[in-house]
């Protein structure tokens, strides 16, 4: 398995944890954890961005222009308003979230490919997992619930079970590479042979064809 292959896989295992994590958070504490994401996350992340381009401009830094005064003031604003206003925020949330799910679903189709074409039987399973994780992301995005605590419950429970298959579906598929490419080895391994047969073969009737003429000569001589 390449070095590109594992590092996509340890990013999603990764990811995978995260998802778990938020989605336990959503379920056990849904208004401590909206908060947080609200104030924390959205409000002061974007402020702290927002102060250091200010302070890349105020400091007069030789790659400091007046874009970073521009985006400086605009996003210590914008996460001024989204600490003191969450519920712009609270109302996006499931945005984000089910299109968190929906790439994350898609990532999980695309390997369920990957296993078809090594011919591995669980191919078939994460299709139907992916496909059911795509529903269930264009629900969240939809978010057709009255009850924002309902939302986030939703959203915390699939965010879970999500991580969870991911973390199935990630050993599943190295399981899978890995043995795809032990075959492949094997494979190749058993073509050397064949190869070098071949080799031999051709030599043997190199030998045989430069050795007849020097055999007619000598006859011819004795002659």
């Amino acid at each position: 398995m390449g070095k590109k292959i594992a590092g996509i896989l340890r990013g999603e295992l990764i990811s995978s944890g995260f998802y778990v994590l938020l989605g336990l958070c959503l379920v056990l504490m849904p208004a401590q954890t909206v908060n947080i994401i609200c104030k924390v996350v959205f409000g002061i992340v974007l402020a702290a961005a927002g102060l250091y381009h200010l302070s890349i401009y105020i400091r007069g830094k030789d790659s400091a222009t007046i874009l970073d005064l521009f985006t400086g003031v605009i996003v210590l604003v914008l996460g001024g308003f989204l600490f003191f206003n969450p519920v712009i925020v609270v109302k996006l949330l499931p945005l984000l979230l089910g299109a968190f799910v929906l790439v994350d679903s898609i990532w999980k189709l695309k390997g369920s490919f990957q296993l078809k074409k090594r011919k591995r039987a669980e191919w078939q399973i994460f299709l139907f997992v992916s496909l059911i994780f795509i529903v269930l992301g264009g629900i969240m995005m939809a978010n057709p619930f009255v009850k924002t605590k309902i939302t986030i419950l939703f959203d915390g429970w699939v965010l879970m079970v999500n991580g969870a298959a991911d973390f199935i579906f990630y050993f599943l598929l190295k399981r899978g590479l890995k043995a795809a490419a032990e075959k492949q080895e094997e494979k190749m391994e058993e073509e050397v042979p064949e190869a070098e047969e071949v080799v031999e073969e051709a030599e043997e009737k190199s030998a045989l064809e430069q050795s007849a003429p020097e055999e007619e000569i000598l006859e011819e001589w004795k002659d």
